[in-house]
């Protein structure tokens, strides 16, 4: 399936793979994707643009973070692109990877997002191809969210599937079973992080969600309230 521009919202994507459907050949949730996706670089005094918080395929033939930067052709002389990680069980982001030597050590679980900071400099690009598919076996577990010292627990990027059913903040909420109702401080929340602009955009599930318009190759934040216990659920898709 070839999205060619992942600026268009998944309410057209779902379009687009319906037209695919015609002469009785279905889509599979295992199907193979492919899209160009964006990927703005750094610039100078503005420290969140080019942070690019990305959605990769559950099934993919990256098998570290060098192969990743390889093949999407980043910066691995100075001044080299970095890879990064969030871990929700722990609320520590890890320090980054630099593409190179470094990056080879640099794995991700399958349906977390992972920021890739496309640093700017001689041929850094500023699209990327990425391939993979889909596993519809894959659950996720989100962890209740820390307070005081430990408030980044339960912080997870989550990597929506390419061929998400959801469009919007609140579609996502909806469909992982985070709170949409009752006082503002027991519903769950998102984050869309641009970075182009370098602007964060939060959601509240049951208000603000519904204004996040999801777009493809973006992982967004999730978060649910403390207290609560550990929420698992298995992404859907289209």
């Amino acid at each position: 399936m070839l999205k060619r521009n992942s600026r268009i919202t998944l309410a057209v994507v779902l379009v687009a793979a319906t037209v695919l459907i015609a002469g009785g050949v279905s889509i599979a949730s295992n199907t193979g994707f492919k899209i160009n996706k964006p990927l703005p670089t750094t610039l100078a005094g503005q420290p969140n643009v080019g942070n690019n918080w990305t959605s990769m395929p559950y099934f993919h033939p990256y098998t570290n973070g060098q192969a990743l930067c390889t093949a999407l052709g980043l910066r691995s002389t100075p001044p080299q692109a970095t890879l990064a990680k969030l871990d929700p069980l722990t609320g520590i982001q890890s320090p980054g990877a630099l593409c190179g030597a470094a990056a080879a050590g640099f794995t991700w679980t399958p349906g977390q997002g992972i920021l890739i900071r496309n640093t700017a400099g001689a041929g850094a690009p500023t699209s990327v191809i990425i391939v993979g598919s889909h596993n519809p076996a894959t659950t996720l577990t989100l962890p209740a969210a820390g307070t005081g010292a430990t408030a980044n627990i339960g912080n997870m990027w989550f990597a929506v599937p390419y061929h998400t059913t959801s469009v919007t903040g609140q579609d996502l909420c909806n469909s992982i079973g985070l709170v949409s109702t009752g006082a503002i401080g027991i519903r769950g929340s998102l984050l869309r992080a641009n970075a182009a602009s370098g602007a964060s955009t939060p959601g509240i599930c049951g208000s603000t969600a519904s204004t996040i318009v999801l777009q493809l190759g973006e992982a967004i934040r999730i978060r649910q309230p403390a207290p609560g216990a550990p929420l698992t659920f298995t992404p859907s898709h289209f």
